[in-house]
């Protein structure tokens, strides 16, 4: 009886949470709801289960909110026709391979962090959370890699961009410090490339974490005018890719609507559940909060997620290729 009482605790506040999740424009707490989903469903499917287990067909009413959850889950395992190459067939275009990471301004293993970039096989690292002790480190220690900007900070603030000094496609047109909106205070590194016969514009992207109704507007802001710098840079014929810490989830409202506005595609699209926060938590209590979102003159080769290197973020590996 405990563990059928239990069952059913836990998928009642799932439904409730469910639903309470679509109404973060009524309460920022609300918003914090939409993120957990596929826990929703882990619990939702367990109720179904004991109940059906047990003869109580009124289980059913379980069935409701898991495939409201499922709904939103299932375009990450949904290839569409345009945006995501089938793996393996590698065609005739050019390759950008990126990997960012956060690397977590409190991280107690640095060494494992440093180990994992120099052994990275990649054009650009974007690393976030970079404190002038991460960037003395990123200098010295990772002899493949040259750094081009950094904005250092002993808060979260700071980032990085380096590039591979061989073998690498990208040649580098422009660095520079942005702000989104113009007067946050948090630089943001805009990086223009030419890869293949293609100009990319690519923003290093770190969100605010939403932990109050103002920081939640405040991440609303920061969508809206990263979707602005996106359709800026589109007009200009560029190829756009957004890639960072966006605390937040794939299936929320807020990113599906930045998806929308800002004419990209997000990565994860087709490659299934790739959490990414927070690496100390137990698998099935991860999300997705780093992301990659692309132009449609892009297309995903690869999309990976590493290991624990110390930080609370796990990294995002992408190799984008030109059509």
């Amino acid at each position: 009886m405990i563990w059928l009482n239990l069952g059913h605790g836990v998928a009642g506040f799932a439904s409730i949470a469910t639903f309470l999740g679509f109404a973060g424009n009524l309460w920022w707490k609300f918003e914090l709801l939409d993120h957990p989903r596929p826990q929703y469903c882990l619990g939702l499917l367990v109720g179904l289960l004991v109940g059906l287990g047990l003869g109580q067909a009124w289980s059913l009413l379980w069935l409701l909110p898991l495939l409201v959850n499922l709904l939103l889950l299932a375009p990450l395992f949904r290839v569409k026709s345009f945006g995501v190459r089938p793996r393996g067939d590698r065609g005739d275009s050019s390759s950008l391979r990126l990997l960012h990471s956060n690397l977590d301004r409190h991280n107690p293993t640095p060494d494992r962090a440093i180990q994992y970039l120099r052994e990275q096989q990649v054009d650009l690292l974007l690393l976030q959370e970079i404190t002038p002790a991460w960037l003395t480190r990123l200098e010295s220690e990772l002899p493949n890699y040259q750094l081009l900007k950094a904005e250092a900070f002993d808060n979260t603030l700071g980032s990085a961009v380096l590039v591979a000094k061989q073998n690498s496609q990208v040649k580098i047109e422009q660095i520079q410090t942005i702000h989104l909106p113009a007067n946050s205070d948090r630089p943001l590194l805009e990086i223009i490339i030419q890869t293949g016969n293609r100009t990319v514009a690519i923003l290093c992207f770190h969100v605010i974490r939403p932990r109050s109704t103002q920081t939640s507007n405040y991440q609303i802001t920061e969508f809206n005018a990263a979707a602005d710098w996106s359709q800026r840079q589109l007009q200009q014929g560029r190829e756009v890719v957004i890639i960072g810490d966006f605390n937040s989830t794939f299936w929320s409202q807020r990113l599906r609507q930045l998806e929308r506005d800002s004419q990209l595609i997000n990565s994860q699209r087709g490659f299934g559940f790739q959490p990414t926060w927070s690496a100390h938590f137990p698998p099935l209590m991860k999300i997705a909060i780093d992301h990659c979102f692309y132009s449609r003159g892009l297309r995903v080769g690869q999309r990976s997620i590493g290991p624990d290197i110390g930080s609370d973020h796990h990294p995002l590996l992408v190799e984008l290729r030109t059509m």
